[in-house]
């Protein structure tokens, strides 16, 4: 039997359910942290592969991750207080203008929608008394068919390429850590079902029609039901995100949602953002507990092209602005799924 492993993503989304509506003591935050700290010490391996904010809960040496793209050992990003909110409201308002303009890609009978993820996430494996840190390339690809009710594909496989943060690959297999992912297995789902607990009508990671439909068209009040279901902060931009990128928004909601964002406190904009893959867009951020969450936007296209953290403090040594983790999101109507 294959041994459950959540990855950071999964094991946020699933936190951020629960209980959302009781009020928290965060007085004890420190304690939880550091039982996590060392949890993370003992036999086992933490994939922490994902999308929501870190809040520091990653190993110290973890956070000195410095992301390797295209040869580069370390990406850094400035950011330019005090002129931001006014910077992200002029770009959401400039790309939500073109994303209304843009015509929905048409994807008739027997045609899939095809998503795929590029990420580099942070995977730590622990054996005897230490821990090994890397980062790990990851690809998903998601088979979307023209009816969304009908069956999904998704595949989730690792390229094998790292770059090792705390220890070598050498020193982890001596000491016995199990580096190599077991195999994902392939998944078919009926509307997308890869989990279990999916709303009957959709959500954001979701955006079924009739959840698009019931969404409110006033910007304003746009933003306070994606607040309210996200709690705010970071994970209200990482919820949008995530449904800006799954392609089954239509334009008009995307541009709403686009505008909806400009009403989020602490957004921040950093020009000029490489992607993962070289695409070029503008960064729009929150910074909460010492990291910044951001979505990086085609300003030509207003489409989501990736996700990135940064770091918004010194920690552990890190300077701020080093890039801890980096995704990104294409998007391609094909004529079937794969082997078909």
């Amino acid at each position: 039997m294959r041994d459950v492993e959540w990855t950071e993503d999964e094991l946020d989304r699933a936190l951020d359910g629960l209980y959302r509506e009781i009020e928290t003591d965060q007085s004890g935050l420190p304690g939880v942290r550091a039982n996590l700290v060392a949890a993370a010490r003992t036999p086992g391996a933490v994939d922490l592969g994902g999308r929501r904010p870190v809040r520091r809960r990653v190993l110290a040496a973890a956070a000195v991750v410095l992301l390797v793209v295209a040869g580069v050992v370390a990406q850094t990003v400035v950011f330019a207080p005090g002129s931001a909110s006014a910077q992200a409201r002029e770009t959401l308002t400039s790309a939500a203008d073109i994303a209304a303009r843009a015509q929905d890609p048409v994807v008739t009978a027997g045609r899939y929608r095809h998503v795929t993820t590029h990420a580099w996430w942070l995977k730590t494996v622990g054996a005897e008394d230490r821990s090994f840190s890397f980062l790990n390339e990851n690809v998903v690809e998601v088979w979307i068919p023209a009816d969304p009710t009908g069956e999904w594909l998704q595949r989730r496989r690792e390229t094998g390429n790292r770059k090792w943060v705390e220890g070598t690959e050498a020193e982890a297999r001596a000491a016995g850590a199990v580096i190599e992912e077991v195999p994902w297995p392939e998944q078919r789902a009926k509307g997308g079902a890869f989990s279990q607990n999916l709303p009957e009508h959709g959500g954001w990671q979701f955006p079924r029609p009739e959840f698009a439909a019931g969404l409110p068209t006033d910007p304003e009040q746009l933003y306070q039901r994606l607040r309210a279901d996200s709690g705010g902060g970071g994970r209200a931009l990482v919820y949008a995100a995530d449904a800006l990128r799954t392609g089954l928004l239509p334009a008009a909601t995307r541009a709403n949602l686009l505008r909806a964002l400009a009403h989020l406190p602490g957004l921040d904009v950093t020009d000029d953002a490489a992607d993962l893959d070289g695409r070029r867009g503008v960064a729009l951020g929150v910074a909460e507990d010492g990291e910044r969450q951001e979505i990086i936007l085609d300003p030509a296209t207003g489409e989501v092209i990736g996700e990135r953290k940064v770091s918004d403090s010194m920690f552990a040594g890190v300077p701020k602005g080093t890039v801890t983790s980096y995704s990104s999101v294409t998007t391609a109507v094909v004529d079937a799924l794969p082997g078909s």
